[in-house]
């Protein structure tokens, strides 16, 4: 029962508030040196390639490690989780934008990215405790705003604060922006105690499940589908449409802002049918990233393709994450630990793809990558779409609208991942 009175609405609502500018600024904390790497580099008399494992390194510790640092605190009560990784945030950012020792910052970011993956799956826990089962996936996609913002925002912010020539300045206002954010977490955010998670052996059952790991395999695809073209977007808004470096910055707050659409639209299809959105939306990305792409250095003829691009963007990744969580039902917070594993496996694959092709064939091929990884994607679309219903595959098969219905219950469904339902959350404030 809730001492307090307050509905898990209500709680739910306060959680959602609170995490989206939490996430937005650990999730920022991953991308945005893409847009500094040059000027670290520079600055730090290393190589670009060495600078570079600030990214690919962040991204292989929250893929390998990610998962097993989620099993180890999956005891721990979400409010604990997030201000302990705000605080690890904090101090990592700082001692980045400190430091001009790259295996210092190496070890930061490794430790960072470790994190992470438990971090963002403290959204999937608070929504399947709190939210009623039928509007559980336009739960996940709430709770995913503040990825979707860090993703789309750490890029430009990073661009922008750096004009000056400092690349510190990027890192020391993200160390600074944590601080006030971890003491409102702890202040404010709704003690919902520690749950009674599925034991370590059931949330590893997901990884006998076959229809799961191709959900895994398809994140890590269409992941890297994705960013073999988000990543190299600033370099053709500077090469193709010849904008200076403000011009490039405002370009890519503009794409940002219109990505908001597409956390929306997706939010709305989340429940009835992600998988069937993603492909859609997928879809979407190819054709709108080619068609910038040929727009030449016409900016008009840009405007149109980009602002599809970046819609079809944040709905994939929106889609991405609620689609493997249902998929996971059984232990959805581990579930979105894995998939945020997978996508940042496909973002270093998806990086590594994308550059080689645009080496080869030019910063006007920014589109030919993603077309490759989605052709890879797409056996795996037809199995999951020709699963079953019934069982652990046909709870995944909701993603394209045809899975089975819920167990009855007084919220129309059983709580998830052994947690308490939402009339038994243990005390909150």
């Amino acid at each position: 029962m809730t001492p307090t009175g307050d509905r898990p609405e209500r709680v739910l609502t306060r959680a959602l508030w609170l995490m989206a500018p939490t996430t937005t600024t650990v999730v920022a904390a991953e991308f945005v040196v893409v847009g500094l790497l040059p000027l670290i580099a520079r600055d730090l008399r290393i190589p670009l390639a060495r600078a570079g494992g600030l990214t690919g390194w962040f991204a292989f510790s929250a893929a390998v490690a990610g998962p097993f640092v989620t099993l180890l605190t999956s005891r721990l009560s979400p409010r604990v989780i997030l201000t302990a990784t705000l605080l690890l945030y904090a101090a990592g950012n700082a001692l980045a934008g400190l430091t001009s020792d790259i295996n210092v910052m190496l070890l930061a970011r490794v430790v960072q990215g470790a994190t992470l993956p438990a971090f963002i799956s403290v959204g999937a826990s608070v929504v399947t405790r709190l939210a009623p089962p039928a509007e559980r996936g336009k739960g996940l996609a709430r709770a995913n705003i503040g990825f979707v913002l860090g993703v789309l925002l750490a890029l430009p912010a990073g661009v922008a604060l750096a004009q000056a020539g400092d690349w510190r300045l990027p890192f020391i206002v993200l160390a600074l922006a944590a601080l006030p954010l971890a003491g409102l977490v702890g202040l404010l955010f709704p003690t919902i105690d520690a749950s009674k998670p599925t034991g370590i052996g059931g949330q590893l059952d997901l990884l006998r499940q076959p229809v799961f790991l191709r959900h895994l395999g398809l994140s890590v695809l269409l992941f890297a589908a994705m960013f073999s073209a988000y990543t190299y977007l600033g370099v053709w808004v500077e090469r193709a449409l010849g904008l200076s470096a403000w011009g490039v910055a405002l370009t890519l707050f503009l794409f940002g802002a219109a990505g908001l659409l597409g956390n929306g639209i997706a939010g709305r299809y989340a429940d009835h049918a992600p998988l069937g959105a993603t492909i859609i939306a997928i879809l979407v990305l190819l054709v709108s990233v080619n068609m910038a792409a040929q727009a030449g250095g016409a900016v008009l003829l840009a405007a149109a393709p980009l602002v599809l691009w970046s819609i079809s963007h944040t709905a994939s990744v929106t889609l991405a994450q609620v689609r493997v969580t249902l998929a996971g039902q059984a232990a959805p917070s581990f579930a979105m630990t894995l998939n945020i594993s997978a996508a940042n496996l496909g973002i270093a694959i998806g990086t590594a793809g994308g550059g080689w092709v645009i080496d080869g064939h030019g910063i006007g091929a920014i589109g030919a990558a993603p077309i490759g990884f989605a052709i890879l994607a797409l056996p795996l679309v037809i199995t999951i779409g020709k699963t079953p219903t019934g069982g652990p595959a046909g709870a995944s098969l909701r993603g394209s609208g045809h899975g089975p219905p819920e167990p009855p219950g007084r919220f129309g469904g059983l709580p998830k991942d052994g947690e308490p339902g939402r009339e038994d959350m243990e005390r909150h404030h």
